[in-house]
């Protein structure tokens, strides 16, 4: 039987992670990240927020995050991001520094702060200077390199960079990424013997649950296709905005009249088209009337920024 499910689509990711019932596959998907010393492995976890399929309504394009905190007190935040959003690093700083300011209540003192740790699973590249498809990120002191607090640590995994033959899966991670990658084509009665794994094996089982059962593989359908409709109406607005760009870029080089003034402009006009088909693709997506392309070529590019931010920010939070 070929799964037929790709555990990538935010739906299937958070019914594979953030049900009660599947903890135990969280806790181990979490540890083989972390690749822990011996004696700090994650041994139980705790979902901060039970999937509730109501949150991923038809028409909604949110991001479906697990929120869980382990048996040190340790909380993390997990997601599968599918969808190359902009200025996504700075989202992952905002979600991480509200999911560790709560842990504090009125009269608390700050030595009740636990180490908040962020995973984000990339079906695309955020990094391309960087080759390896696990990085990872810590505050350090920048000539001696030494942390300033164990407390902040960020973990991106960027799937397309992660191209290992099952053959040559040597690592517990290696494993998971694979079936991350992988799951949708797999034949569950073939699985080969690197993915036999208890937990794999477990993941494995709640896919093919999730796939048999027609209300829930409809609501699988539709999050993949509203993924898929996002993604590809980003690309053509970008492409529009790259070619609006183009054009007013061109236009005010020669208004500068100087070599200087044409690379300045084309770049500028470059930025500003595609901030541009952001903003309206946002729009739309948010059901809202469309600001028209006269306007916002009056906005500054840094007023632009601000704004397309604003409304893919509100995209994130949907629910």
């Amino acid at each position: 039987m070929i799964l037929g499910i790709d555990p990538k689509v935010d739906y299937a990711f958070k019914h594979l992670l953030g049900r009660e019932a599947t903890r135990p596959i969280l806790a181990d998907l979490i540890d083989k990240v972390l690749d822990p010393a011996p004696g700090h492995h994650v041994q139980s976890i705790e979902v901060l927020n039970p999937f509730n399929p109501k949150e991923a309504g038809d028409d909604k394009l949110s991001i479906l995050d697990i929120k869980a905190r382990d048996n040190a007190g340790r909380q993390f935040n997990v997601e599968m991001q599918m969808l190359a959003f902009r200025y996504y690093e700075k989202r992952i700083l905002y979600y991480w520094s509200r999911l560790h300011q709560q842990q504090l209540h009125e009269g608390q003192d700050y030595l009740g702060l636990k180490p908040t740790i962020s995973i984000s699973f990339l079906d695309h590249v955020l990094f391309p200077q960087a080759p390896g498809y696990h990085l990872r990120f810590r505050l350090l002191e920048e000539s001696q390199q030494f942390p300033f607090s164990d407390d902040v640590e960020l973990h991106i995994l960027e799937l397309p960079k992660f191209t290992k033959p099952v053959a040559a899966l040597n690592s517990g991670l290696d494993v998971w990424l694979y079936f991350l990658r992988n799951a949708e084509t797999i034949d569950t009665e073939a699985l080969p013997v690197q993915l036999q794994q208890p937990m794999v094996l477990r993941a494995v089982e709640e896919l093919k649950m999730l796939a048999q059962t027609d209300i829930e593989r409809e609501r699988y359908e539709a999050r993949r296709k509203a993924q898929l409709d996002y993604n590809t109406g980003l690309k053509v607005a970008r492409m529009e905005g790259r070619e609006e760009g183009r054009l007013e870029g061109e236009l005010k080089g020669r208004q500068e009249g100087r070599q200087e003034g044409r690379q300045e402009g084309r770049q500028v006009g470059r930025q500003e088209g595609e901030l541009i088909g952001v903003i309206r693709l946002s729009e739309r997506l948010l059901q809202r009337p469309q600001t028209p392309v006269e306007q916002l070529a009056g906005l500054s590019l840094e007023e632009l920024t601000r704004l397309a931010s604003a409304l893919q920010e509100q995209l994130f939070e949907q629910a």
